[in-house]
């Protein structure tokens, strides 16, 4: 019990994530807005950020057959109070070890943040969201490159 503590520690500060971002080198941007309550501007400001950390991490954009970043945004409007999901995720064709190798569709990649927030904060607070998870993935991205 008294090696169990530490060694869990070191596992879960040093254990590789869930998901792989090897070989990643292009990819699409598509934005799933299911807010009404968002500014029109938000979106574009979102597929800026998105650009940037592509062009600083060197995966290219708008490539045919290339796999697909997506960030979904979702919400509960509560009166004053607003509630989003804001999910980042890769999409993209696979094969499988089966038998047949079968070509199917896989989210290769799957990060989210649940956020509250008031009518007056809410783009500003989403923006802040997405680069929480921009920032994961190019910290997981980098880290599978090594």
């Amino acid at each position: 019990m008294r090696f169990l503590i530490p060694f869990l520690l070191v596992v879960n500060l040093y254990g590789a994530g869930f998901w792989t971002l090897t070989g990643l080198t292009q990819a699409n941007i598509y934005i799933q807005n299911e807010l009404g309550f968002l500014n029109e501007k938000t979106v574009p400001a979102i597929k800026t950020k998105i650009n940037a950390m592509f062009k600083e991490t060197n995966i290219a954009t708008n490539q045919q057959d290339a796999p697909t970043l997506m960030i979904s945004l979702q919400g509960i409007d509560n009166d004053d109070e607003q509630y989003v999901y804001v999910k980042l995720s890769i999409g993209e064709e696979v094969q499988t070890f089966r038998e047949d190798k079968s070509a199917t569709f896989a989210l290769t990649y799957d990060s989210s943040d649940f956020i509250e927030t008031d009518s007056e904060e809410i783009d500003k607070d989403i923006l802040e969201s997405v680069d929480f998870l921009l920032a994961q993935f190019a910290e997981q991205y980098e880290d599978d490159k090594e």
